[in-house]
């Protein structure tokens, strides 16, 4: 049976949420039902998440933002990010179909959110999506993130940066961009299918927090890598 474009209602989403063990709030299911029924209005248009019908979206691919949101707002996130009130500018490398950002932000929103993002018909979603869920904070940078991220962190200049790759490139070449293109102090913060090792991360970080946790039959890793000032 093909994907349904119908637009989930916020009670589904919940009951469904509920059944991968997450409660949500109100304000959340209609942020998640909105973008997943977004998702599907789109899908002729642009080849975002393939076809995979709304409650394989929520399971599969929005359940990691609120992974991730737990992991930031947790003990990992207090060891890195900077004291509350202070500011932050996360920067979403690749947001493709906004994922995870744009579910993130029903469940973290702290400080200015950027989706960087290449390709014109994705970043035109975006850039809808944003507009139609009234997500405060939350913003589309089109281009190559060479071109965007200099001028965006040059606007923020008391703001502590937060990089952010699902699937932008593997994460030691993530790394070593956001080293040359982004100043300190800043974090990155990987969301990979195996678990990275030091061995492989290049100079000027440190492995700050990971985490790991189970979708479906499949296991992915969450790691929060740390700037060193001294090697800039």
């Amino acid at each position: 049976m093909p994907p349904s474009d119908q637009q989930p209602d916020a009670r589904a989403v919940t009951r469904a949420a509920a059944g991968l063990g997450r409660h949500l709030t109100p304000e959340q299911a209609g942020t998640i039902s909105g973008y997943l029924g977004l998702l599907a209005r789109f899908r002729s248009k642009v080849n975002l998440v393939g076809p995979a019908d709304w409650e394989t979206v929520l399971a599969t691919l929005v359940a990691d933002s609120w992974h991730v949101a737990d992991f930031l707002s947790g003990p990992a996130g207090a060891a890195v990010l900077p004291p509350a009130g202070r500011p932050v500018l996360g920067l979403d490398f690749g947001a493709g179909a906004g994922l995870p950002g744009i579910p993130l932000r029903a469940f973290f929103d702290r400080g200015e959110y950027v989706l960087l993002e290449a390709r014109e018909k994705r970043a035109f979603f975006l850039a809808e999506a944003v507009a139609r869920l009234g997500l405060s904070g939350l913003s589309v940078a089109e281009g190559r993130v060479e071109d965007t991220v200099p001028g965006i962190v040059a606007r923020h200049p008391d703001a502590f940066v937060l990089c952010v790759s699902r699937a932008f490139a593997p994460w030691p070449q993530f790394l070593a961009l956001c080293r040359r293109i982004v100043r300190p102090p800043f974090a990155a913060l990987t969301m990979t299918g195996e678990a990275p090792t030091e061995a492989e991360m290049p100079a000027g970080f440190a492995l700050a927090a990971r985490a790991s946790y189970r979708i479906g039959e499949k296991m992915r890793y969450l790691a929060l890598f740390a700037s060193s000032m001294a090697s800039m």
